[in-house]
């Protein structure tokens, strides 16, 4: 968890893949569901790097970190850039669960305005 926390941090695509399941599931926080689902390496890929690309948001500053057998929390906050220019510290929480040390699952929950 804390590895992937520093591979997200630093935008290194491949390093956070590596940390994954083949079936891993990221929900993530936005998006219609609420949230968006996506399942499988290719699916949660895609998503990350799009994510990554984003120059509107900070590198991922982690938080406390709660690991407890094969589930985990973790904190953590980015700053964004907003339209008008301003900037909006965003704080999040995410849920990991584990299986053979790779992540299985990463459900993102985080604050809004």
């Amino acid at each position: 968890m804390k590895r992937f926390g520093e591979l997200w941090s630093a935008r290194d695509l491949d390093g956070c893949m590596e940390c994954l399941s083949d079936d891993a599931v990221y929900a993530a926080a936005i998006g219609p569901e609420p949230g968006m689902t996506y399942v499988g390496k290719p699916a949660i890929r895609a998503k990350l790097a799009e994510i990554f690309a984003d120059t509107t948001i900070s590198p991922l500053q982690c938080g406390r970190l709660f690991p407890q057998g094969e589930v985990g929390l973790m904190e953590w906050s980015i700053d964004k850039r907003m339209p008008d220019g301003a900037t909006r510290t965003i704080r999040g929480l995410d849920l990991y669960e584990f299986r053979d040390s790779l992540i299985t699952l990463k459900d993102s929950y985080r604050k809004t305005f």
